[in-house]
């Protein structure tokens, strides 16, 4: 996971966790949740339409035939 182990994830949560504090981290968590929820479904509406669009343009071609 871009080249992070799993003693990386720990230091780095435990710096979260001095910084923030135990009482913030699940709201963070939940934000952080819900964005990679709608970053997927961008990606994925993104590439239904780049399909979508490819396919009408090949079926505009077959029709000119």
């Amino acid at each position: 996971m871009l080249g992070v182990g799993g003693s990386e994830i720990v230091f780095i949560a435990l710096i979260f966790l001095i910084i923030f504090g135990p009482g913030s981290l699940p709201k963070m968590a939940r934000d952080v949740g819900r964005f990679v929820t709608e970053a997927r479904r961008a990606v994925d509406e993104f590439k239904e339409e780049i399909t979508s669009a490819a396919d009408d343009d090949e079926d505009d071609h077959r029709k000119k035939r």
